[in-house]
């Protein structure tokens, strides 16, 4: 499994260690590039990791994907960068995996930050079955012009989207293909993701794009009624499900916002 340790600031004077390390975790058929705009903002404040969950951009590819595997390796990565415990910030099934990891191993995560997770779980249409092939492109040209996210709907920055699938994409011995493996899709249920909330103890904040069609009230609000309790929230103007490629900036300020507004558990 890939991750990447972002530059932090030096301690401030009297401070040493007093800000959470943030692991941000990207959603389906993405890869940690896809934090590229946020991650470099946060670590001006904040030590910050970036992963690649195996199934996705440059870490290996499994047999088998679940929510059990996802959070095993999230685990790893806070033991290993954040001294065993980190705040988790999870951008659409990267949410779910934040909290698959805080249901199974609630000493490694110190709060949760859940960014346009759509809940409960309702799959969009236009995905692929599980059982489509891998698609094959003849040259990185031809796959770019081909490249969409999904849903459609973005704000973002041409040249960080192209940035996004230019990283995505990996050269095989019969052309060039998406990185991510296309059996690492859906691997959640409601009735799962119910469940793992039921034990989480640590502190959770919702943040969503005013224009997404994906999370937004209506996820927070099925949140806090599984939670029974109130969650923190952020609304970044303009952006749509796509978070942190629509407005990185206004992403990592309410991503911050939401966190130093968290009774963040030390």
């Amino acid at each position: 499994m890939r991750w990447t340790r972002w530059p932090s600031p030096a301690p401030r004077p009297g401070r040493p260690g007093s800000r959470e390390t943030l692991v941000l975790i990207h959603g389906a058929a993405a890869h940690s590039g896809w934090w590229s705009g946020v991650a470099p903002i946060l670590a001006e404040r904040r030590p910050v990791v970036t992963l690649d969950l195996s199934g996705h951009g440059a870490s290996d590819h499994r047999s088998w994907y679940d929510g059990d595997v996802w959070a095993a390796e999230v685990a790893a990565v806070v033991d290993r960068t954040a001294g065993g415990s980190a705040v988790l910030v999870g951008h659409s099934m990267g949410g779910l995996v934040a909290i698959a990891t805080a249901a199974r191993t609630p000493e490694a995560v110190a709060g949760l930050v859940i960014v346009d997770t759509r809940l409960p779980l309702r799959r969009p249409p236009g995905l692929p079955p599980l059982s489509a092939p891998v698609r094959l492109f003849a040259s990185p040209e031809e796959a770019l012009a081909r490249f969409r996210l999904l849903p459609a709907e973005t704000s973002a920055e041409p040249r960080l989207l192209d940035a996004v699938a230019r990283a995505g994409l990996g050269e095989t011995a019969g052309g060039w293909r998406w990185r991510h493996h296309p059996r690492a899709r859906h691997r959640f249920t409601t009735d799962r993701v119910r469940r793992d909330l039921a034990a989480v103890s640590a502190p959770i904040g919702y943040v969503y794009g005013d224009r997404s069609t994906m999370g937004g009230p209506d996820s927070l609000a099925w949140l806090e009624e599984v939670q029974g309790r109130r969650i923190e929230r952020g609304v970044v103007p303009g952006a749509y499900h796509h978070v942190p490629l629509d407005r990185p900036v206004d992403c990592a300020d309410e991503v911050e916002s939401v966190v130093n507004r968290l009774r963040v558990r030390r």
